[in-house]
């Protein structure tokens, strides 16, 4: 789930000189606003921008109040990085506010880059370097290609810009991730890597953020699920969604302070009781919900749930509640818990592994705890056992 599908992207070949992008009629309108508003802010086209960073103590601030954007996208720079290789290009990391946190890339092109402040601390916003794709793309929040004379800075005419925002749980921007080099060297795909680059950072983020709650891993084809392109939803005991995935907000079209407001069970017909029963009956298997979309008609969703269960129970033993009807893809058969959270704890252990086959691995996984934790578990239930 956490690596980058390399045969699915392939990496950037030699042959990235294609000359520059088509341009579409959604791609012209999105730079000809962008110029627009860097003219009405007085940005200066043939001016030098200012290159100056910002002081050293400062950028430390700035990182540290990014410490877990930053941790989680240092790994998926490095890996992009791979796959780019061949392009004398960087790869480069912004907070919220278009300021570089970190970058790395391409030596030769990193000398030439430093005389445009392509470094950590220098502010790439709209507003202090003109028409650019991190900050066209932290003003549409949306990816955002930026190529050669489409930069309204004269002086950055000769790069190529790819830039992707990166959300949080609750759906606000907290950086944006950007591959720029020479125009000469632009590929068609890069864009394409980038995004799913920023999927990748978000759903680090995400599950880090909620390893200790029930996360919901959705998907309209089974077999994507694990993979970066799944949605992701954190829940809390009583069906209360705490947060999503742009991904899974897209899958289910609706806004994250939506989501918020209606909870689990009107957004996906599905109550945490049923989830929970699902997972204990059927193990890693995915569940199939139907979703009913008005004059859309109905779709199918499939759901594989990841949590810790002393965490969940402790807190909203008293979730289950009687299924919705005809909204699973079989009958649920919701089941009273246990007298005692050891004994529901047992339980969902021994279903979890016969689940997996008796593999150990695939079951703490599935159960959200450590592989020798699962072994502590089963020892002290069966004391005679070795």
């Amino acid at each position: 789930m956490s690596r980058l599908d390399r045969p699915a992207i392939g990496k950037l070949d030699r042959m990235a000189l294609e000359g520059p992008p088509p341009m579409s009629a959604d791609h012209a309108s999105a730079i000809a606003r962008s110029h627009a508003r860097c003219a009405a802010l007085g940005v200066d086209e043939r001016a030098v921008p200012d290159l100056s960073p910002v002081p050293l103590g400062r950028l430390q601030e700035m990182r540290e109040r990014n410490r877990q954007l930053w941790r989680h996208a240092v790994p998926v720079m490095e890996m992009l990085f791979e796959q780019i290789v061949f392009t004398r290009s960087l790869v480069v990391l912004t907070d919220s506010q278009g300021t570089i946190l970190h970058s790395l890339g391409d030596d030769g092109f990193m000398e030439k880059a430093q005389q445009i402040a392509l470094a950590p601390g220098v502010n790439w916003s709209e507003a202090t370097k003109g028409t650019n794709a991190i900050g066209t793309a932290l003003f549409d929040e949306a990816p955002t290609l930026v190529h050669g004379a489409e930069h309204f800075v004269r002086v950055n005419h000769f790069l190529t810009c790819s830039a992707a925002p990166i959300f949080d749980h609750a759906g606000q921007v907290m950086g944006v991730l950007d591959v720029t080099g020479d125009q000469r060297s632009y590929h068609p795909h890069t864009l394409a890597l980038v995004r799913l680059s920023a999927q990748m950072i978000e759903n680090h983020c995400f599950n880090d953020r909620f390893r200790q709650g029930l996360r919901l891993h959705i998907h309209p084809r089974p077999e994507m699920l694990g993979t970066v392109r799944e949605g992701l939803l954190a829940v809390s005991p009583d069906g209360a969604v705490l947060g999503a995935t742009r991904t899974a907000l897209d899958m289910l079209g609706r806004s994250a302070a939506a989501l918020r407001m209606q909870g689990l069970q009107a957004a996906l017909g599905i109550t945490v009781g049923q989830v929970i029963d699902h997972c204990r009956r059927c193990g890693d298997e995915p569940l199939r919900i139907v979703l009913h979309r008005g004059g859309l008609g109905e779709s199918s969703l499939y759901l594989r749930a990841f949590f810790n269960w002393p965490t969940l129970w402790s807190r909203g033993r008293n979730a289950v509640a009687p299924p919705p009807p005809a909204l699973l893809a079989a009958p649920v058969a919701v089941t009273t818990p246990p007298a005692t959270l050891q004994a529901l704890e047992l339980e969902a252990i021994r279903r979890a592994v016969t689940a997996a086959g008796g593999n150990i691995s695939k079951a703490a996984r599935q159960l959200g705890i450590g592989r020798n934790t699962l072994y502590r578990k089963l020892r002290k239930a069966s004391p005679g056992a070795s």
